[in-house]
């Protein structure tokens, strides 16, 4: 089996990549062909005949998680000639070793992770985007998972890729931004198509995204690194403050309205 690991790191996001790749490269599928594909503005990352770098501007917030669909799809040739994809968010980490099977399923073709912070909630509490007017809507609620991982057979997570870059274009010429971006869309196809989905879908508990400083039931596989101990969100992401994000944020939408 032939694994493509993708990884985004703009902005000062490159603080994170040495530990997740060393710890990727040791404890994840250790039997398996592996080989990452880096999307990142930073000179710090270097490619060899393990990592593709594929140089991605800081798009600034809130597009760097809301393309993430599509920048992968950039490399969708590429992708294609790999068995399986998975998409690991920026501060995690592996802490333990995993399998190929315990990952991905024996037969499953998607995997999604649910979300630590609400795999013991109710329906009710989780923060699915709810205007009808969105694409992310989530008619059918079933569970909330977490945008940190996803992925699973080349070809239909490219799909997958497709619709949801589609349906984020749909929601911006519509003057609407999701909730929680990408994880809002993730969510919304994984609910709304459960009947389609759920066979084919292996589920990884929170184990797989355990956030540092937290206590929850799970014996941790992968840890989030607080991003708070690496300068917060702000300082990550290569934005001085929220005034530039939000400047940035509306003289894009303001460019998708003038060209309509």
């Amino acid at each position: 089996m032939k694994i493509a690991i993708l990884y985004i790191c703009t902005g000062k996001y490159d603080v994170f990549w040495s530990e997740f790749y060393d710890s990727c490269k040791k404890m994840f599928c250790p039997e398996q062909e592996k080989h990452f594909f880096v999307f990142t503005d930073s000179p710090r990352i270097h490619g060899d005949e393990h990592v593709s770098i594929i140089y991605q501007d800081n798009l600034g917030w809130p597009f760097n998680t809301l393309y993430r669909y599509k920048m992968f799809l950039r490399i969708e040739e590429q992708l294609l000639n790999f068995d399986k994809v998975v998409f690991f968010n920026g501060n995690c980490v592996f802490v333990d070793n995993v399998e190929f099977n315990e990952f991905f399923g024996v037969e499953s073709k998607l995997l999604a992770c649910l979300h630590p912070g609400f795999f013991d909630k109710k329906h009710e509490e989780y923060t699915y985007e709810k205007r009808e007017t969105s694409t992310a809507f989530v008619i059918k609620p079933w569970k909330y998972f977490a945008g940190g991982i996803n992925g699973g057979d080349s070809r239909l997570f490219l799909e997958m890729c497709h619709k949801i870059s589609e349906n984020i274009e749909i929601d911006l010429n519509n003057g609407i931004v999701a909730l929680w971006h990408d994880e809002s869309h993730w969510n919304s196809l994984l609910n709304n198509e459960r009947s389609l989905i759920e066979p084919i879908l292996h589920i990884l508990s929170p184990a797989y995204l355990y956030p540092n400083g937290w206590e929850i039931p799970f014996l941790a596989k992968i840890r989030l690194r607080d991003k708070n101990n690496y300068g917060g969100h702000g300082f990550l992401r290569g934005e001085r403050n929220m005034e530039s994000r939000v400047k940035r944020f509306l003289k894009f939408m303001a460019g998708k309205f003038k060209c309509r």
